[in-house]
């Protein structure tokens, strides 16, 4: 079992992800009925979406929610804003680049981002305001 979620973890880091991907499907999913948002609904979504790119629609599905736990447990504090009215939550840009390049790690269950790892992915992918 170890061997295969290795071999998928592999072929998820390795499928190519941009932030325009992650954009497109989170504004699709929240087009669909509430009740169609599910897994399933998402990942039904998403092979429309990318017809025969079967990793690219698994990869971008693992990695939003991994962004999401990330995003839900507080992880992120300076880069969300909290919940608007409609439930969505605004993402700064350098976490959505992050998302999309970021090595995703495996479980039987679930996908995750490093914390410490991806913040700091976060941090160096950020523009500087001002001029020092």
């Amino acid at each position: 079992m170890k061997h295969s979620l290795a071999n998928m973890a592999a072929r998820i880091n390795a499928t190519h992800i941009t932030i325009d991907d992650l954009l497109l499907v989170t504004e699709e999913v929240h087009k669909l009925p509430p009740e169609d948002r599910d897994w399933e609904g998402r990942l039904h979504l998403m092979v429309r979406l990318f017809k025969g790119e079967p990793d690219k629609a698994l990869a971008i599905e693992k990695r939003l929610m991994a962004m999401s736990t990330l995003v839900a447990s507080g992880s992120l504090p300076y880069w969300s804003l909290p919940e608007a009215p409609d439930g969505s939550v605004n993402i700064s840009e350098p976490v959505w680049l992050a998302t999309a390049t970021e090595p995703l790690l495996l479980t039987e269950r679930d996908a995750y981002f490093e914390p410490k790892s991806f913040l700091e992915r976060v941090l160096s992918l950020a523009e500087p305001d001002g001029n020092a």
